[in-house]
């Protein structure tokens, strides 16, 4: 009865000890501070595995092995290889956001021409990067070195066309500005880069 305890034990042992503890940190490009990540889960075949813990965002793993990484805060999907040498991974946060830019809700509907003028050259979206308005081409990358986005700017608006890839290469998402930055026109794109009608 001993030995079968004991084989029992082992056998345990040995099973929770191939457990890995997997880590995802996200890197700030604008100030080079890296943090866990803790929106992201990992994929293998049909099982997934979440993080349990929002205060400790590690996902416990049974074995070694090549698994499908996604992660939410970056919008990006990988195949990574992990093993109990390679138990974390670092991904690029988006460095460039637009601040959306709307009308007041308690704007009146009878104010003169020149009035709804002003306040819809304020109402423009602006896009910036690390805290800084975006001026002349810009370009920003996945962490696979794919392009993220592109665009042209003047004091922060967009100038002519913002395009926005999805991590395969393909357009997710094109955005049409004129030359002072007032949006015109937006199509998406599906996965293979196909227009999505509406």
């Amino acid at each position: 009865m001993r030995i079968v305890t004991l084989i029992i034990l082992f056998a345990s042992f040995n099973l929770y000890s191939q457990e890995i503890e997997y880590q995802l940190y996200l890197k700030n490009s604008c100030n080079d501070s890296i943090e866990k990540a803790v929106f992201y889960f990992l994929k293998k075949g049909e099982q997934t595995y979440e993080t349990l813990n929002l205060d400790n965002p590690i996902i416990r793993i049974p074995a070694s092995g090549n698994y499908q990484l996604i992660s939410e805060e970056t919008n990006e999907k990988l195949t990574i290889e992990i093993s109990r040498n390679n138990s974390k991974d670092t991904l690029l946060l988006p460095s460039i956001y637009k601040l959306e830019g709307v009308l007041p809700a308690s704007y009146k509907k009878d104010i003169s021409e020149s009035e709804l003028k002003k306040l819809r050259k304020k109402s423009r979206s602006v896009f910036r990067k690390c805290e800084s308005n975006l001026n002349g081409e810009q370009k920003e990358y996945f962490t696979n070195g794919i392009m993220r986005f592109y665009g042209n700017f003047k004091n922060g608006f967009a100038v002519g066309e913002i395009k926005e890839y999805y991590q395969n290469g393909n357009i997710k998402k094109l955005l049409i500005y004129d030359n002072d930055g007032y949006f015109k026109k937006k199509v998406d794109y599906d996965r293979s880069g196909i227009e999505i009608k509406k």
